[in-house]
């Protein structure tokens, strides 16, 4: 099904009604994407198909006005479709998805055409917007509906970037957002299989801050009593002399957050995995693997803690009589916390390293 007719040319006097026959700019339908059959009906098509192979990013566009496909019924035969965009980055249209065509000779309907696009609707439909669905709804010439407001939703609040932010948007639930002083690597920031709901569960993501509060204030007089600020003790400066060392303390931190979190290298390890597929770097099982086998990291706090109490048995300790077992000293635990504790609490259940 298709609904666009002539008036969907875009003409310079009237940006879809007055179509010019040999306009420049025009909507098209896209037909074929990906690899296909090498045709040898003529030595141009032969070419026109080999140029196409060589190109995953090329595409093949159908116009459904004026004058221009109206004489190639097969889709396969329709001129090359070059991205607008440059290789460093890779929007390939899906068919039946709706670009903006360029064409390089309006008199000639088998010269070559630049696209630009898909266009997408609304955000919600990232994934994929066709023409016989909603890929049109916010154009005046639509016989559909416009999409409904995604600000007014709630559900939505999180999932895509403000108006400031400068993004980079995913086909399917990943992202990257560029806000002030900071930057944002997101997958699964909605739910599965629904796109205006916000994940508040388990979004796995990079976020890197700058000029942030590292610490509410700095209430360290052990090290500012040891330097002296026109005449006066940092450690206790006067109040008039607008210096504080209640100032919070910024700085940059990285946040890594995830269900789980592997810390793989490549060398100088004692456990090897395949983190290397050309497929897929690191495959479900591999993943699985990982998680299995890799080493789990310490707390260090609870490590010291572990450590303190074997420090204390170890100097509290007598031996009744030679060869007998260690025992506390009178009055002392500190045997029987160091053997009870619950040592398995030390490893993190989350991050693995190798």
């Amino acid at each position: 099904m298709s609904v666009i007719g002539k008036r969907y040319s875009l003409g310079s006097a009237n940006l879809f009604k007055q179509p010019q026959p040999n306009s420049i700019i025009q909507l098209g339908v896209v037909k074929v994407v990906g690899e296909i059959p090498v045709n040898n009906i003529t030595e141009a098509q032969r070419r026109r198909d080999e140029v196409f192979n060589s190109d995953p990013n090329m595409i093949r566009v159908r116009i459904e006005s004026n004058q221009y496909d109206q004489a190639i019924p097969d889709n396969r035969l329709l001129p090359n479709c070059y991205p607008m965009l440059p290789k460093h980055l890779n929007i390939v249209p899906k068919i039946g998805e709706v670009v903006f065509i360029i064409l390089l000779d309006p008199s000639d309907r088998y010269s070559d055409r630049i696209y630009f696009g898909p266009m997408i609707s609304s955000r919600e439909n990232l994934k994929e917007d066709r023409i016989d669905t909603t890929a049109l709804s916010n154009l005046s010439i639509s016989v559909t509906t416009p999409n409904t407001n995604l600000d007014t939703l709630k559900s939505v609040k999180g999932i895509f970037p403000n108006r400031e932010d400068i993004s980079i948007q995913g086909r399917d639930n990943s992202d990257i957002i560029f806000k002030t002083n900071e930057a944002l690597l997101r997958a699964g920031q909605h739910i599965q299989d629904n796109t205006i709901v916000f994940n508040d569960k388990n979004p796995a993501y990079l976020q890197l801050k700058f000029n942030t509060t590292l610490k509410a204030n700095n209430n360290n007089y052990d090290f500012f009593s040891l330097i002296t600020y026109n005449g006066f003790s940092l450690g206790n400066p006067p109040s008039t002399d607008g210096f504080s060392n209640n100032k919070p303390i910024k700085g940059s931190v990285i946040n890594m957050v995830a269900d789980k979190i592997n810390l793989i290298g490549h060398k100088d390890t004692d456990r090897q995995y395949n983190v290397t597929n050309n497929e897929t770097y690191i495959s479900e099982e591999e993943i699985a693997n990982i998680i299995k086998t890799a080493h789990p990291v310490a707390f260090g706090d609870t490590l010291l803690e572990y450590l303190k109490k074997l420090e204390l048995a170890f100097m509290n300790h007598v031996h009744r009589f030679p060869g007998l077992k260690p025992s506390a000293v009178q009055g002392e635990n500190y045997i029987k916390e160091y053997l009870e504790y619950p040592v398995q609490t030390i490893l993190s259940k989350n991050i693995r390293i190798n």
